[in-house]
């Protein structure tokens, strides 16, 4: 406890000081996960730390939900002493959200205060544990809390205008340059944004399973160049092939009872009426054989093109079952690839069709490719870490010369309308204020 009082001391900022709080307070109290709020007034907390991760992604539904539980505690009255919550002690929808999150069942909602505020809160300390904290972790909390208060207090920001406005106020300098910094800022630029992006194939040909199964195994490689008609994985095979050879051996039972009763209409006349019968029983019993050989030939799943291989490993198919229509593999062509763009919520901008987009390959960054955005999609998607991204596709220029290898990675940047130098640089910020003031 003491080396974590020392740490925090120590602090040189505020960032600094926000992920010692959530990474290092569990030398002395135990917690699965951690998130802090701060602010300068304490009906206004708002997330700025979590523990594990670098930076707090505003748009995931994990924060969105703790903001709601903030919210929540502040309008119950209890944002300024600690408490142990459990999912039953919240209201119904904050409650399935805690569930669905997959988060420890105890929460210790711990304020930081301030004796120099006269014990105000200058944050709160939101921590998740799979047990129920004891009398003196609790205690050992609250000890931290008031150490973690005082280090808040200690960094509180200073405003810059304190000693830089009495200098400048009566000098006509300063006239001028704020009428200099006022024509910059109304300069006209293109707003653009940095994205991760993948070279992705045009059109591929995609190998989805034909029937329900297991697959035995994906017999070619990535990036394995394969022509058409070459085989490409198995579905195992055994009933199939079994279901192949009873339906032949029920074709040839009936084809024998049809012979054998045509043979016995020349001596019996009374079983010519049953030759229309046999003769449909057979040709169902061909059909049948014949759609169990087309269902056994189907179990070999080959190329209807020719190409490259795009898959990610080819082991980790073997023995997984498959429904008809799921996507095994793609077979791409290497001379028609594109640029996929995966633009962050946070960071999105008004796009057009046929902007401008630069790739700047990982490795080739000086030596960009252009391209033009050809779709931009209107719903954000999810990804597998639950941060929220537009897709975007866009063509690269032919006269670019080489065509890049699919799957190579890298950053483009996507230019979108002309906007004043001002917004340019404070389009975050704005965004941030108006979000914050709800205007």
């Amino acid at each position: 406890m003491l080396g974590l009082e020392q740490q925090l001391r120590k602090a040189s900022d505020l960032a600094q000081l926000f992920y010692t709080l959530v990474n290092q307070t569990a030398q002395c109290v135990p917690y699965v996960q951690a998130l802090l709020a701060h602010s300068v007034r304490p009906d206004e907390l708002s997330v700025v730390a979590a523990s594990d991760v670098p930076a707090v992604d505003f748009t995931a539904p994990y924060i969105v939900w703790a903001e709601r539980v903030i919210k929540h505690q502040t309008a119950a009255g209890v944002a300024n002493r600690q408490v142990l919550l459990t999912p039953d002690d919240l209201p119904n929808d904050l409650a399935a959200d805690w569930r669905a999150f997959s988060l420890p069942p105890w929460l210790l909602w711990q304020p930081l205060p301030v004796e120099a505020r006269e014990g105000k809160s200058a944050g709160v300390l939101m921590l998740f544990n799979e047990r129920r904290w004891t009398d003196a972790e609790q205690g050992v909390s609250q000890h931290l809390a008031a150490s973690a208060g005082h280090a808040l207090f200690a960094l509180r920001q200073v405003s810059l205008w304190r000693g830089w406005y009495p200098r400048w106020r009566n000098r006509r300098r300063f006239w001028v340059l704020l009428v200099l910094l006022a024509g910059v800022m109304l300069w006209p630029v293109r707003v653009s944004v940095l994205a991760p992006a993948q070279i992705i194939a045009r059109d591929p040909w995609v190998a989805t399973a034909p029937l329900d199964g297991v697959v035995e195994q994906v017999v070619v490689q990535p990036n394995q160049v394969v022509a058409e008609g070459e085989l490409l994985t198995r579905l195992q095979a055994t009933d199939l092939a079994s279901a192949a050879e009873l339906a032949a051996q029920a074709a040839l039972l009936a084809e024998a009872e049809l012979k054998t009763v045509q043979q016995g209409s020349f001596l019996d006349p009374r079983q010519k009426s049953r030759l229309a019968e046999l003769e449909a029983t057979v040709r169902i019993r061909q059909i049948e054989h014949a759609h169990a050989v087309e269902r056994l030939q189907r179990a070999s799943v080959r190329s209807a093109v020719a190409g490259v291989i795009v898959l990610d490993d080819p082991a980790l198919w073997a023995g997984r079952p498959v429904r008809t229509g799921e996507r095994i593999l793609l077979v791409a062509d290497p001379d028609q690839v594109e640029i996929e763009i995966r633009l962050p919520v946070k960071d999105a901008i008004a796009v057009e069709e046929q902007a401008e987009v630069r790739l700047f390959l990982d490795r080739a960054p000086l030596q960009p490719l252009s391209g033009q955005l050809r779709h931009a999609a209107y719903e954000p998607t999810e990804d597998s870490g639950q941060q929220m991204y537009y897709r975007l596709v866009a063509s690269l220029d032919e006269s670019a010369g080489d065509l890049p290898r699919l799957g190579l990675r890298g950053t483009a940047k996507v230019h979108g309308e002309r906007v004043t130098l001002f917004f340019y640089l404070f389009r975050r910020p704005i965004t941030a204020v108006r979000q914050w003031i709800g205007w």
